[in-house]
């Protein structure tokens, strides 16, 4: 019996002292890394507005969806880097590899209050409750949300996510109304930080089944009316804060069938690399034309299916797994394709919350293990090979979060690395086109970007790259060329208007580049970084030629 005043035992230091020092060695390579040219270019060195904390700043922080993302929160805390680090990216990456510490704590806390419903306190309990967390906090999979600086939302609404299960389930221990309000307040700040907390409500429906066992009785559910409207608000803004971004596709480019088909693949694909993470890469490219018939979807599907009635039928002997299943369908889903965006069929970081329940039920299983230990069940031989497996499992995981956070370490080596995992890349020969050409290697990029628009000829950056780097060469007939695609392709681009008033201007047809500065103007965001230069560019191409009149492209 606990003496009074004593702390319970997941409360004492020790564990959270452990788990921050292992979450800490496995990701130290990060702390050297640079910022890479994978949205940290157009967050970060190209995007002066979240520079410092003044109300100019803090009113962009709060209205702005730049990136198809509503995260002010986020922008707070990336403000607050700037503010005691500048532009130095060790500031940035240390302020995320601290947050994933925290919830490294904070998932321990979850699985801790989560196996207390079902088991015995003991140290077999405790060391299962730490193995799960570490399990979560140090697999490769994590690391695309903590090494990539652009992703600080990740961690940052994983942390009041976290929070906001947590004070849930203190609610149902002490049923005392302040752990709701703790819970409600840190569930809007996560959709604050990030919008994927909205699946929140059904998570915690599925937890008042087990293992809180409370039923679907109408007080639970009216409980989660709060909830539900919130997460119907952000919501709502996330998918507004979605539809300007060029790469969403439309039901007739990616139909209904392609969509399930690709869910299906999502949902068993994150769930293999949970199992094997090895050929982790930042970019798995969504085919142009998905074909649902393919035997990869076909077998995809089929395994959603068989996997989801098992668990069905298993509800009685084993309901944890069943939980495990439908919460990580459920936080998983926003992300699965249904609203597809960008070229990315997959991406590690989109397990950042959803893989969380199978590390639940991985100290689940040690901590049954620990129990018929306890109750002579099964042999002390058993249990300490249990946890040396368990141990040496975590090493590899470690081993490789640690090779994982190095092919961040620069844009070049993110993108070499993407190529030797996947050669057919398109977006990766692009990226690195672009590196060697800002590098002063004009026919390795050019080489880079042909190869890019051979795999992918309707692909509007490869052909803005390419036109931009033949202007710099002189090749005005093939600037034009290619810049008019970019403008076919992807006419929202501001840039690729600009480039080709440019380009028009140096033949000097400054009727026509006065046009496409008028345009580039037109279709810049008030926050678009180049937006002064446009304009300047466009006063400059009157004051020459005052009979300009801005028409069409």
């Amino acid at each position: 019996m606990r003496g009074a005043g004593e702390k319970p035992w997941w409360m004492r230091p020790a564990i959270p002292g452990l788990l921050v020092l292992v979450v800490f060695a496995c990701f130290l390579p990060t702390l050297g890394n640079d910022f890479v040219a994978w949205d940290d270019d157009l967050t970060f060195t190209e995007n002066p507005n979240y520079r410092g904390l003044s109300p100019a700043h803090l009113r962009w922080m709060l209205t702005t969806l730049h990136g198809g993302h509503y995260q002010p929160l986020s922008w707070i805390t990336l403000a607050l880097d700037y503010v005691v680090w500048g532009m130095n990216p060790i500031g940035y990456h240390l302020t995320s590899l601290v947050l994933h510490a925290a919830n490294a704590i904070l998932c321990y806390l979850v699985i801790a209050a989560l196996l207390a419903r079902a088991t015995r306190h003991g140290a077999g309990v405790r060391a299962a409750a730490a193995l799960g967390a570490l399990f979560f906090a140090i697999h490769p999979l994590r690391v695309e949300s903590v090494a990539w600086a652009s992703e600080r939302r990740d961690v940052l609404s994983g942390f009041f996510y976290l929070v906001a299960v947590l004070a849930y389930l203190r609610m149902q221990e002490s049923a005392r109304r302040p752990w709701f309000v703790v819970s409600i307040g840190a569930f809007v700040l996560s959709l604050l930080s990030k919008a994927w907390g909205i699946t929140l409500p059904v998570v915690l429906l599925a937890l008042d089944c087990y293992p809180l066992r409370r039923g679907l009785r109408a007080r639970v559910l009216l409980e989660k009316v709060q909830y539900g409207l919130i997460a119907l608000g952000f919501g709502v803004l996330a998918f507004r804060a979605q539809a300007p971004i060029e790469a969403m596709r439309t039901l007739a480019q990616h139909g209904v069938i392609a969509r399930v088909a690709q869910a299906a693949y999502g949902l068993w694909f994150y769930l293999g690399k949970t199992v094997v993470p090895l050929g982790l890469c930042p970019l798995y490219l969504l085919e142009l034309r998905l074909d649902p018939m393919r035997p990869r979807y076909v077998l995809a599907i089929s395994g959603v299916l068989g996997l989801t009635g098992g668990l069905v039928l298993l509800r009685r002997r084993a309901p944890g797994l069943l939980t495990a299943w439908v919460c990580y369908a459920v936080i998983v889903s926003p992300v699965l394709g249904f609203v597809q965006t960008g070229p990315q069929i997959a991406a590690d970081r989109y397990t950042y919350l959803a893989c969380l329940p199978w590390a639940v039920v991985a100290a689940g299983g040690l901590a049954a293990l620990a129990e018929a230990r306890a109750a002579g069940r099964l042999r002390s031989g058993v249990w300490y090979m249990a946890l040396g497996a368990s141990a040496a499992t975590l090493v590899v995981l470690g081993a490789l979060t640690f090779e994982q956070t190095r092919f961040w370490k620069d844009s070049r080596t993110l993108w070499e690395h993407v190529l030797r995992i996947d050669p057919t890349n398109y977006v990766a020969y692009t990226n690195r086109g672009y590196l060697r050409d800002e590098a002063g290697d004009q026919r390795g990029a050019l080489a880079d970007y042909d190869t890019a628009l051979a795999i992918h000829p309707g692909y509007a950056l490869a052909y803005y790259d390419r036109g931009t780097a033949r202007k710099a060469l002189g090749d005005l007939a093939g600037a034009m060329t290619d810049l008019s695609a970019a403008i076919q392709f992807n006419p929202r681009d501001p840039r690729a208007w600009n480039n080709r008033g440019w380009a028009r201007e140096a033949t000097g047809d400054l009727a026509g580049a006065a046009a496409d500065y008028a345009e580039a103007l037109r279709r810049a965001p008030e926050d678009f970084p180049g937006r002064a230069m446009i304009a300047d560019n466009l006063a400059a191409v009157r004051a020459f030629a005052p009979g300009a009149v801005p028409g069409g492209p």
